[in-house]
């Protein structure tokens, strides 16, 4: 009998640490992309300990970047980044090489890039891209023609007057 109980507990407690280890893989996952990436284009240069290097982005999020035409930078390898958006001063970040010889497009033909993680950023070059991911995002689910964006006067009209007879 009492072999039967060390039987059904030994079977309960390996159920659950199979279900822990599928939870901790899920929350892994999870982590490797946290905020909101966009494909959004914006000239790069690269400075590393020997070169300058011309590139851009191929997509960013507030914590890291995919950049085109470096393909030559190696792994773990710390850049400083002077990211050029057009409506905005230059952004100054410090990251770390994190993938090499990453396809940037369907097209087998394009240039490999480089995926970058962050390491030192302002918060408020952070906020910037945060905001630009997030306008660009919008930008693509409620076209200007929309009747639902943000940018259509009459949606404008009638989200912002007030109710009257109350």
């Amino acid at each position: 009998m009492a072999l039967g109980w060390i039987l059904i507990v030994g079977f309960i407690v390996f159920v659950l640490l199979l279900v822990a280890k599928d939870e901790y893989y899920d929350r892994r996952e999870e982590k490797k992309r946290l905020e909101l990436r966009a494909e959004i284009e914006w000239p790069v240069t690269i400075t590393t300990e020997g070169e300058v290097l011309q590139g851009r982005t191929v997509n960013i999020s507030a914590s890291g970047a995919l950049l085109s035409g470096v393909e030559q930078l190696s792994l773990n390898e710390i850049v400083r980044l002077n990211i050029n958006p057009p409506i905005r001063a230059q952004l100054e970040i410090t990251a770390e090489v994190v993938r090499t010889d990453v396809q940037c497009s369907e097209d087998q033909n394009t240039p490999l890039g480089v995926a970058v993680r962050f390491v030192i950023i302002s918060e408020e070059d952070r906020q910037f891209i945060s905001f630009s991911v997030y306008d660009h995002i919008r930008g693509e689910r409620f076209p200007e023609d929309s009747l639902f964006s943000p940018a259509n006067p009459s949606q404008k009209a009638r989200t912002l007057s007030p109710k009257s007879g109350r």
